[in-house]
């Protein structure tokens, strides 16, 4: 599913939402879906008011964010949706088995933070059908029957 009907999706539903786009690829297509989209006055007023795009380059900023998350008494957010963190964990110059360490603590915060604040959308969208992605999905499958 691409990043721009998860985020029509959101601002059809109730609830503030909070999406983290990783990485510069990311960024870029998050930037150009929103420069070519049809802007409705209404639909742009709704989602800065109620959804929150967070960019970031590194896991562990997102890793802090989400800690952070889970850390709160009362959720703000009624969904979190992760972009990009396929690229994230190939990006080069990184150690491979570091990024998935990190991914897989990324992945068990977001599941706990659904768990924890009863989030109505926990999802993560993947940029690409990479190895990474194809890693991830085991990982994202385990976390989510595990805290189920």
């Amino acid at each position: 599913m691409a990043i721009d009907r998860v985020v029509e999706d959101l601002l059809r539903a109730d609830g503030r939402s909070l999406v983290f786009v990783l990485g510069e690829e990311a960024r870029r297509r998050v930037e150009a879906g929103f420069v070519s989209a049809g802007s409705q006055v209404a639909t742009l007023e709704r989602s800065r008011r109620d959804v929150k795009v967070v960019f970031l380059n590194k896991l562990q900023y997102l890793l802090m964010f989400l800690m952070k998350l889970e850390a709160e008494r009362v959720a703000e957010y009624s969904s979190v949706v992760l972009y990009g963190l396929d690229t994230l964990v190939e990006a080069p110059g990184n150690s491979a088995t570091e990024q998935v360490r990190l991914a897989n603590l990324v992945v068990s915060t977001l599941y706990k933070v659904r768990q924890k604040h009863d989030l109505r959308v926990a999802q993560i969208v993947w940029m690409d059908e990479s190895s990474a992605a194809v890693k991830l999905d085991r990982i994202v499958a385990y976390w989510d029957s595990l805290l189920r």
